[in-house]
């Protein structure tokens, strides 16, 4: 018998078929089970050791001992050959220590393990904690002949063996790691006589660890680690003896080596000791295990834990970073990371973890320690972790009998978070995770949240238009989980169900809007999430934001505020009459403006200017400042009057009633002697332009506003961002009145238009400033030229300003841009400036001189004409 189980040992380990292994290994599997010839513990044990060394390097694919011959030929084991070596071990390993020793062989027994357990405690404290190369190889002699085969030193030797198949546990090959469970589940439940030795520790951890990370359900897999575990509940829960003892053990030690490991360890590491925390926990069962770990737990565990969870959103800043925050129906998660947990393996671990604590302490107990942290510790750095622990944890009291009762805590808190003015990105932070808490646990409360609106909905839509983009996404990701949990199809939907409530609360606010300066963004909150339907609802908040606008000009960020919402309440304005639809109607080629409806009915206007003297509701008072900028030249005069609805100018409707409201109050800040006010004005005053498209209000309205609005291109030197804007006003101008614009490019826009060009040095580096504004202003000048007909002179001259900007690259292309528009009415010109230059076949003699642009400054590309088809 000898000679054949040395046959199938030295086929299985070297035989070069891998087929032949497999054969091998089945046949050894087979005479070692219960009706196999070796299944007889006197017949087996005598060759036992040889058996198992042989096996233990099959399954670890360890190197063949320098003495064996034939190694050139060695390959090593596929993942199935291991399985099987695996599971040939642990039949043998039932079948020499499946018998229960008799009473006082297992006392002698007890006693005898004493000395060499005493000696390997040094060796192996934790299966999940030791490096098996740092302990010394298990002697691997290939027959065993040269071992001592007494009992202790057999079973010492299986006790090295089975912690070094340990190391297989978190194998890439599932087959083997389930075969390594099988095995210890045979150590453990099918060996009485190894159940006061070491050996019974070994099996314990590791079947822990294997049985946490296999899937929960729906695999063989599934259901082995589901009994193992099952199985150690049964016997924790009946018995004092052997595996209760060491699952208790588990537990204790690996209190401490949580607390040493879970920051500072390896992956695998950490990865074992909360898998071994976990599983031990479930075994024992909640009440046995909140006595072993509440004190530990509640000292030092939880700081322990939350010290280690480090969220951030990778490869992105907080304060910029490029989320979806989309805000109908298809929000997504912000996809943040705990930078220690970035493994599957590890957040699986973490996540029985977490939940199985919480399991222990209940969802509700573990919030309420949770928030008693969060409230009294100052320690800001454990404020993110716990908010996200919290929100992990939230959700598990869906089956409670009062998920309200969790809920609102953890709605005050995270509406304090919300609400906490600091924007440094550690806050910013904090309060995505406040967030992210209150997605987690509105489900849990169910319909019933919408009690809970007065606490939610005005944070949330305050959040919404913040100016950080995760805060953006983040709110609304949460506004939409509060819609789906009130049944409402929708956030817009939901947000109109609440409109009565959104508005007597602000219109309340606003009456005393130093103490809540925040309610502009609530407001604009609504109005984007909603869109132009709830224009209808907002007529009273918008006209006391306008008086707040006349009374709080002086308080800066009250008036920001108040512009912010108005602005947000034109930009829907516009969107609601379809203004962007018609700026895509394909643009009319200069000269042929007669095609154009809007440039009739704005012609039509203006020749009636000189037969009205009608006055208008876009009177501006003078000021000291901007005296010129209020008072028009005369054949300017305002034409038509939005008091008097019977004069017929050829334009069906009147101005939206909120615009002309607004128009009216912000005209005024277009003088403003803030440039923040300024700026946000420009931006209203562009959107109520798209607005009135169409009516009989647009033209007393341009009147109006152009001398501020071409006043502020005089200061571009230290406001060129107003500059800008103004630019971007001009743009909508041109577009919307083409007839109206001729002259007033003439004489009000070219002046300051090449003032900007000359005084632009286009020699070495721009700054960001001069860039920005060139750029914009060339911008500009592209959509004039495709809308109103230059001059000669002034067409010249834009012609010698704008090939001088093709020379530099930060200019280069917005040059361009602006010349190929010009080529179809302006090419002579062009093509005269480009013969001048030296870059087209003409004496350079016969050609006007260009003015102020010295030829040899210039850097024009040769290929210039080619670019612009000349």
């Amino acid at each position: 018998m000898p000679l054949v189980v040395c046959a199938l040992l030295d086929n299985a380990e070297m035989a070069g078929d891998q087929k032949i292994r497999v054969e091998a290994l089945e046949i050894m599997s087979d005479i070692l089970d219960q009706q196999g010839v070796l299944s007889n513990r006197e017949v087996l044990e005598p060759v036992f050791p040889g058996i198992v060394s042989t096996l233990a390097r099959i399954a670890l694919a360890a190197q063949l001992p320098k003495s064996t011959k034939m190694l050139d030929n060695y390959k090593k084991p596929s993942s199935l050959v291991r399985s099987l070596a695996v599971k040939a071990l642990g039949v043998g390993i039932t079948v020499v220590y499946g018998a229960a020793l008799p009473e006082s062989a297992a006392s002698q027994g007890v006693n005898e393990y004493d000395g060499w357990a005493d000696r390997a405690k040094n060796e192996i404290e934790s299966v999940v904690l030791q490096d098996s190369s740092s302990h010394g190889r298990a002697e691997e002699d290939n027959d065993g002949s040269n071992s001592d085969n007494s009992q202790e030193d057999n079973k010492r030797r299986l006790l090295q063996i089975l912690w070094r198949l340990a190391g297989l546990r978190h194998s890439e090959y599932p087959s083997l790691v389930n075969a390594l469970l099988d095995m210890f589940t045979s150590v453990v439940f099918g060996c009485p006589a190894l159940q006061s030795t070491p050996c019974l520790k070994v099996a314990l951890e590791t079947g822990l660890v294997i049985s946490m990370l296999n899937p929960s359900s729906g695999s063989a897999a599934a259901a082995a680690s589901q009994d193992f575990l099952s199985q150690l509940a049964q016997q924790f829960a009946s018995s004092k003896g052997p595996v209760r003892k060491q699952i208790v053990a588990i537990i204790e030690s690996s209190q401490m080596l949580f607390e040493q490991y879970i920051a500072g360890g390896s992956d695998e590491q950490r990865r074992d000791v909360l898998c071994l925390l976990a599983g031990s926990l479930r075994v024992a069962g909640q009440s046995d295990a909140k006595a072993l770990v509440s004190s530990w737990w509640s000292a030092r565990g939880l700081r322990a834990l939350l010290g280690a969870l480090n969220i951030s959103l990778p490869g992105t800043s907080l304060l910029i970073a490029d989320v979806d925050g989309s805000s109908e129906g298809n929000a997504r998660d912000v996809p943040y990371v705990l930078d220690g947990f970035r493994s599957a393996e590890l957040m699986r671990a973490l996540e029985e973890f977490v939940g199985r604590i919480a399991a222990v302490f209940s969802p509700s107990g573990l919030c309420a320690q949770l928030l008693v942290l969060l409230e009294g510790n100052g320690d800001s750095a454990l404020h993110v972790p716990a908010l996200w622990m919290l929100g992990q944890v939230a959700p598990m009291a869906a089956g409670s009998r009062s998920p309200a009762g969790i809920a609102q805590p953890v709605f005050e808190y995270a509406v304090d978070r919300i609400a906490a003015g600091d924007q440094a990105s550690d806050r910013t932070l904090q309060k995505c995770m406040a967030l992210q808490a209150v997605s987690s646990v509105v489900p849990s409360v169910g319909p019933a949240v919408a009690y809970c609106m007065d606490t939610l909905l005005f944070p949330l839509l305050q959040i919404s238009v913040s100016d950080t983009p995760l805060l953006r996404a983040q709110a609304q990701r949460s506004l939409q989980i509060l819609s789906e949990t009130v049944q409402s199809a929708s956030i817009s939907l939901m947000l109109k169900d609440n409109i009565d409530y959104i508005v007597d609360g602000c219109s309340r606010q606003l009456r005393s809007v130093e103490l809540y300066p925040s309610v502009f963004s609530i407001l604009s909150g609504a109005v984007k999430l909603v869109g132009s339907d709830i224009l209808v609802y907002m007529d009273d908040v918008v006209e006391e934001t306008l008086d707040v606008c006349e009374q709080t000009m002086d308080e800066e960020s009250i008036a920001l505020g108040a512009l912010g919402f108005l602005e947000t309440v034109s930009g829907a304005i516009a969107q609601s009459v379809g203004a962007e639809k018609m700026l895509q109607h394909e643009k009319t080629p200069v000269g042929k403006a007669e095609d154009d409806p809007v440039g009739q009915v704005l012609a039509r206007l203006d020749e009636m200017e000189a037969r009205s003297g009608m006055d208008t509701l876009f009177d501006i008072p003078s000021d000291d400042e901007d005296s010129n900028e209020t008072k028009p030249a005369d054949d300017d005069q305002l034409a038509t009057s939005v008091e008097n609805p019977n004069v017929s100018l050829g334009v069906a409707l009147p101005g939206h009633p909120l615009a002309i409201k607004i128009a009216l109050v912000v005209q005024h800040l277009l003088s403003a002697e803030s440039s923040s006010q300024q700026l946000i004005a420009l931006k209203i005053v562009q959107n109520i332009v798209h607005a009135l498209v169409n009516t009989k209000d647009l033209l007393p309205l341009l009147n109006q506003i152009w001398p501020p609005l071409v006043h502020r291109l005089s200061k571009n030197h230290d406001q060129f961002y107003v500059a800008a804007a103004a630019c971007d006003v001009i743009d909508v101008v041109c577009e919307l009145g083409e007839d109206w614009m001729r002259r007033r490019v003439k004489d009000d826009l070219w002046v300051h238009f090449a003032r900007i060009l000359r005084e632009t040095s286009v020699s070495g580096a721009f700054t960001a400033s001069e860039r920005l504004l060139v750029c914009r202003v060339l911008g500009t000048l592209a959509t004039v030229v495709q809308r109103v007909a230059l001059d000669d002179n002034t067409s010249w001259e834009l012609s010698c300003l704008a090939i001088r900007f093709v020379g530099n690259l930060a200019t280069k292309n917005d040059a361009l841009r602006l010349l190929r528009h010009m080529v179809p009415a302006y090419g002579d010109k062009i093509w005269l400036v480009l013969a001048k230059l030296g870059k087209t076949t003409i004496d350079p003699s016969t050609i006007p001189c260009l003015p102020g642009i010295p030829a040899a400054s210039l850097a024009v590309p040769v290929d210039i004409c080619q670019t612009l088809g000349l």
